[in-house]
């Protein structure tokens, strides 16, 4: 590449962003209604030159609206009827929604406004606005609201909106104090509010040139490379500048063009006083140019990109290279033969940040939306509104007992039909983690709202069993009462005894008697037995069942072990409102020739082929409803 070309790219503007501004083609314009509005023109691609199209920094900064166009604010305070000091509550809520932006009315005076002042001018938009992520964009200040002693913490949604009619939103809750002080600065007339917002921003505003040159001693670096590399190799003991065996990292690269700035074989020469801020894009911005002028990017580690000319990385501030470098020797070679190479910096133009703030004060916002019920209210907490009933539910004792033999669980459907609004339904379970946790009694709440049904609430039940049986398939709905309601399981516990004269029974060679019981359980006919054995000597056996509350007892049959005729089974016998069994040996049961026996000993030889039978069909006394 010749000198002369190198030179043109080297100066030459590149294409700029269409939103690029003119930190020299600022207009400031004042709406009718005093409202302010800054705009700068488009960059031209000519130095020199202003355009007529014009973008606008952010303005109008006010309280969010809905599409109805109620305003997003909400001041709520909160009181009761009774005294602070006897239990009384109180306290507020604010919630809002900020946004920037002009109306369609204001844009339509703004775009007039401009097209008079510069002939030919056009309002293209806003600026893009950007934000340091690093910092807070969006911040309230309220003394109120930063005492943690007055309010819970500030929720907001943190970062500060880019563009036009986007949104931030800000939530607290006070206590009685903070509600009141934030409510006095609301009210009063005050000529400031204890709540501020404040939007942080920054643009990139493109500068004028300046008078300076940057200028590369090509030929000191040539005359004197062998003792500019043996000088660095001395200070970093790393490689030389035109060693190829190996890639470097960014900052061994940066460690390199350092030297030669040090060495002055790269001069910055100034012709005016700059701030330090100008000076520091116009030197990162070079050395961004010599890493992708003179070095070979690892296509391991990064994609390749074209190189960029001085006037690209000067437009763009904040470029950054990746790991992974290896110097491009036969450039820095080629460019001996350059001997002095000068840059004018006339000719380039710097991008630079410009901070941006919006501050606004809620007074005047609050004196929009003051009058307006959906924005701000009181509310009396002893409203029938804000009524809560507690609807109780108690386990039986009894029912307690059985989740460790018969139950797993209890589930409550809850609801309540209201005169106005959805229904409140709701459900509790109580099993035994519940019990062991809570106790026996089980709560659930019922908010009043706009009810004005007194009625109860209606509720019913299901009974999780063991084995996994579900009581009743299809419970019913049944009415509530506020004093609570008892959960009464449909089983009740029954505890059997069976007694027998042991000595009678030895006499008789009879080993062991069983008493076989038939009851129902949750509907369902189920069998227990008990049995009582000769050869332990216990006198009396007891055993638990559960049998269902609406029955009025149990079946039960005797059946005798006997030494040689096996099995003698007795008849079936009712057993209503007795927990107590005697067995009592019939005398004629070892005759033989007794209807007794012989009706014992078939039943007994056809007593597995009728395990399954069922018999409570039979006693319609017992099983009947009470």
């Amino acid at each position: 590449m010749s000198t002369l070309v190198l030179a043109l790219m080297l100066c030459a503007t590149t294409s700029i962003r269409s939103q690029a501004l003119d930190s020299e083609n600022r207009v400031d314009i004042k709406l009718d209604d005093g409202t302010s509005v800054i705009l700068y023109g488009q960059s031209s691609r000519v130095i020199g030159q202003k355009t007529n199209k014009y973008y606008m920094l952010p303005t109008g900064l006010k309280i969010g609206s809905r599409p109805d166009g109620t305003p997003e604010f909400l001041f709520m305070k909160f009181t009761t009827e009774e005294r602070a000091d006897q239990g009384g509550i109180g306290g507020g809520l604010i919630h809002f929604l900020m946004e920037w932006g002009l109306t369609p009315e204001q844009r339509n005076e703004l775009s007039a406004k401009l097209g008079s002042k510069i002939k030919g001018a056009k309002l293209m938009g806003s600026v893009p606005m950007q934000i340091d992520e690093k910092v807070e964009s969006f911040k309230i200040l309220s003394a109120t609201l930063s005492n943690d002693e007055r309010t819970s913490k500030v929720v907001t949604s943190g970062k500060a909106p880019l563009i036009e009619s986007g949104k931030v939103a800000a939530a607290a809750q006070l206590d009685k104090y903070g509600a009141q002080l934030l409510a006095s600065t609301f009210e009063r007339a005050q000529s400031i509010t204890d709540l501020s917002v404040v939007l942080d921003y920054y643009f990139t505003l493109q500068t004028p040139a300046v008078k300076g040159k940057i200028v590369f001693d090509w030929s000191k670096f040539e005359r004197e490379y062998d003792n500019i590399s043996a000088g660095y190799r001395k200070k970093d003991r790393g490689c030389g500048f035109l060693c190829n065996e190996t890639y470097r990292s960014y900052n061994e690269i940066r460690s390199h063009y350092d030297y030669l700035r040090e060495s002055e074989v790269i001069r910055f020469e100034w012709e005016e006083t700059l701030n330090d801020e100008r000076v520091d894009v116009i030197r990162e911005a070079f050395f961004q140019y010599f890493l992708n002028a003179f070095t070979e990017k690892s296509t391991a580690n990064n994609e390749e990109q074209g190189t960029p000319t001085l006037a690209d990385t000067l437009s763009v501030p904040n470029i950054r290279g990746g790991a992974g470098y290896k110097f491009r020797t036969s450039l820095l070679k080629k460019s001996f033969n350059r001997k002095t190479q000068v840059i004018d910096l006339k000719e380039v133009r710097l991008a630079v940040k410009q901070p941006y703030q919006i501050v606004g004060n809620l007074a005047s916002w609050y004196n929009q939306v003051k009058d307006n019920p959906k924005c701000v209210y009181s509310v009396n907490l002893n409203d029938p509104f804000f009524q809560h009933r507690d609807i109780r539910f108690v386990l039986d004792l009894e029912a307690k007992d059985m989740f460790d033999e018969a139950v797993n669980y209890v589930t409550v459907n809850v609801r309540k039909k209201r005169s106005s609004g959805n229904d409140y339904e709701d459900h509790l379970t109580i099993d035994k983690a519940f019990v062991e946790k809570n106790g026996i009694t089980g709560v659930k709440t019922y908010a009043r709202g706009e009810d004005t049904d007194p009625t109860a609430y209606e509720y019913q039940t299901q009974w999780s069993l063991r084995g996994g049986n579900i009581y009743p398939k299809n419970p019913k709905w049944e009415k509530g009462a506020w004093e609570g309601v008892t959960l009464e399981p449909p089983v009740t516990t029954r505890t059997i005894e069976l007694e027998a004269d042991i000595d009678e029974l030895q006499g008789s060679d009879i080993t062991r008697v069983t008493a076989q019981i038939r009851y129902k359980q949750f509907g369902e006919e189920k069998e227990s037995n008990i049995q009582l054995s000769t050869q332990k000597g216990e006198p009396i056996i007891a055993q638990k069942i559960f049998l269902d509350r609406d029955t009025n007892g149990y079946v039960y049959r005797l059946i005798l072990n006997h030494k040689t005729e096996k099995k003698l089974v007795l008849p079936w016998e009712p057993m209503i409102n007795d927990n107590y069994i005697y067995a009592n040996i019939p005398e004629d049961i070892l005759d033989t020739e007794s209807e007794v026996f012989k009706m014992a000993k078939e039943t007994g030889e056809d007593l597995v082929k009728k395990a399954g039978e069922k018999v409570l069909d039979k006693f319609e006394e017992v099983f009947k409803s009470k």
